[in-house]
């Protein structure tokens, strides 16, 4: 990449979020995937990296010495429209695939583990991010008079990002 301090130039390789998906890995299969209906938003969780406090009695100056320590990768969380009769949602779930045994609700009742994949909007494998997590958290929207109800779903990683980030 060039160095592009002190210069202009156009942001045409950046992307947009419009057609981005939500996929959840078919059990035994590592590279099937299926995407949950009705995604609304998706916001990855912080990346952050523990602090460790080194600060001595004779420190450098008389100020903290830090260090970095381990990484974390917090919460993802996905806004979707509320559709409870589609299986990737709901508790029933159906069909053969990523939802046989029950969509997103059944997801954080049985503590289960998936693949997943974020596909930007162009679906190009350069462009996807994936990850390995369970369903941490479920909450129903505002249930009133102006607009559909909304489901914010938490998806918590279990292990480090694949490298190639976005």
């Amino acid at each position: 990449m060039a160095n592009r301090t002190g210069t202009n130039y156009a942001a045409e390789a950046s992307v947009h979020g419009y057609g981005a998906e939500l996929l959840v890995g078919t059990a035994g299969s590592a590279s099937s995937f299926e995407a949950i209906a009705g995604v609304v938003r998706i916001t990855p969780g912080e990346m952050n990296t523990e602090d460790i406090d080194i600060t001595h009695l004779r420190s450098p100056d008389a100020h903290r010495e830090h260090r970095p320590g381990l990484r974390n990768s917090g919460a993802f969380s996905v806004e979707c429209i509320l559709l409870p009769g589609e299986e990737s949602q709901n508790n029933a779930g159906g069909g053969d695939e990523a939802f046989e045994a029950g969509g997103l609700v059944a997801m954080w009742r049985e503590r289960t583990t998936h693949d997943f994949e974020i596909r930007l909007g162009e679906g190009s494998p350069s462009h996807s991010w994936p990850f390995r997590a369970y369903v941490s958290s479920y909450q129903l929207g505002e249930i009133g008079p102006d607009d559909v109800i909304k489901v914010t779903v938490g998806f918590m990683p279990t292990e480090a990002y694949d490298a190639d980030l976005p």
